[in-house]
């Protein structure tokens, strides 16, 4: 099993590659601004380039923006302390600024890694088994 500090290592590089910055501009204690591109090993979910996308894991914030906002974010992520700049009422000041640019804040998501040295594992009464497409097929019916 890997331990925290591995695994973090590992989402922050997967981050940097999304964001098109470097692993370490996540640990700074400054915010940090920096243009979006795309890059096939980006996460093949995400649609990139972003127009905006913040990221924080405690420290600062990175934004990984277009270049016409740079300077409206860079403003926005100084302004208000790191966790508050994904709350409200900040954020509606982030929005009133992107809507001049024909977007506005769309998805928010929150994801914690869990401390791994903390997890224990919990008694279940139930047979657990992990099902394949194969197994669902019967479920699927006309009615």
């Amino acid at each position: 099993m890997m331990d925290n500090k591995t695994i973090l290592q590992i989402v922050m590089l997967q981050s940097a590659i999304d964001l098109c910055c470097q692993p370490d501009d996540f640990r700074s204690l400054q915010n940090k601004v920096v243009i979006s591109s795309e890059n096939a090993e980006a996460r093949k979910y995400l649609t990139l380039p972003f127009f905006c996308h913040l990221v924080s894991y405690g420290n600062n914030i990175v934004a990984s923006v277009d270049t016409s906002v740079v300077d409206i974010v860079d403003s926005y992520i100084n302004k208000f302390e790191v966790g508050h700049c994904f709350e409200t009422p900040n954020l509606y000041v982030l929005n009133q600024a992107l809507v001049k640019h024909g977007m506005q804040v769309c998805f928010m998501a929150e994801y914690f890694l869990p401390d791994l040295e903390q997890l224990t594992l919990l008694p279940c009464d139930y047979d657990l088994k992990i099902l394949k497409p194969d197994d669902l097929t019967d479920l699927y019916i006309t009615e």
